[in-house]
């Protein structure tokens, strides 16, 4: 089964042309490369919650409910930066804002993939002149995260009510216990990707390099406004990093 991050909503951002949010998502991604002051990550951050809250009308449960699985991986960033760096209180500053990067490049992603059909995601990549296949392998990775999450949810909820306790004892076995949740995910990740290929192959998908779409999408005066938006705003955060020097800190 693949799980669907789309939601259909009458919002903004589900109306704008996918390849205008496609190059939002890669500028915003870039964006956030750029800076690596705590401050600035925040405000950015920030920044892109509430453009998903009211522009994609994804209410902030959602979008905690999309960076739940990534606070471990943020509290571990966290705590490794005051080993990098010295002092400590100024490797948890820095590791912050790493955290935060992280965070803010999650909700980019999701926040495509939230408001933008898998249809127009694949159109919207053919239309930027990226081969099909490509685009297809593309859409299907990024669909593909929702359907590995949903399944070691299944897989953890299956394994504790055998028993399986993942909260007790020490970090080793913690890690020793998540074993039985990894094999089954890694051998259902493997099945799903074999169902995929068969499928795929009885369409024959390949066969003919022309290819015609039922369903087309077109830019609209709309597209064309928040296109230049976002050049702008990606123009003012390059001005910011390489004019000002604002919002980078040196490390070294």
């Amino acid at each position: 089964m693949m799980y669907n991050f789309y939601v259909e909503r009458d919002s903004i951002l589900h109306r704008l042309d996918p390849r205008v949010k496609i190059i939002a998502s890669i500028l915003g991604i870039a964006s956030m490369i750029l800076f690596n002051s705590p401050t600035m990550l925040f405000l950015l951050f920030v920044s892109i919650s509430l453009s998903l809250a009211f522009l994609g009308k994804i209410t902030f449960r959602e979008q905690l409910r999309v960076l739940k699985p990534l606070f471990p991986l943020m509290i571990i960033t966290i705590a490794i930066w005051p080993f990098i760096l010295e002092p400590a209180s100024f490797g948890l500053f820095i590791g912050f804002g790493y955290a935060l990067r992280l965070a803010s490049m999650a909700m980019i992603t999701f926040g495509l993939l939230i408001t933008t059909s898998q249809r127009e995601l694949i159109l919207g990549f053919i239309k930027l002149k990226m081969p099909y296949e490509i685009g297809l392998t593309l859409t299907i990775a990024l669909r593909y995260i929702p359907t590995l999450f949903g399944l070691a949810q299944k897989i953890t909820d299956a394994q504790k009510s055998r028993g399986l306790e993942l909260e007790k004892g020490s970090f080793l076995t913690r890690l020793k216990n998540t074993i039985p949740i990894l094999i089954p995910l890694i051998i259902s990740a493997i099945k799903t990707a074999h169902e995929l290929s068969i499928a795929l192959e009885s369409r024959a998908f390949g066969a003919n390099k022309r290819r015609t779409f039922l369903y087309t999408i077109k830019m609209k005066s709309r597209d064309y406004f928040a296109l230049i938006v976002v050049l702008f705003l990606f123009g003012l955060a390059l001005y910011l990093r390489y004019q000002l020097n604002i919002g980078y800190i040196k490390l070294y």
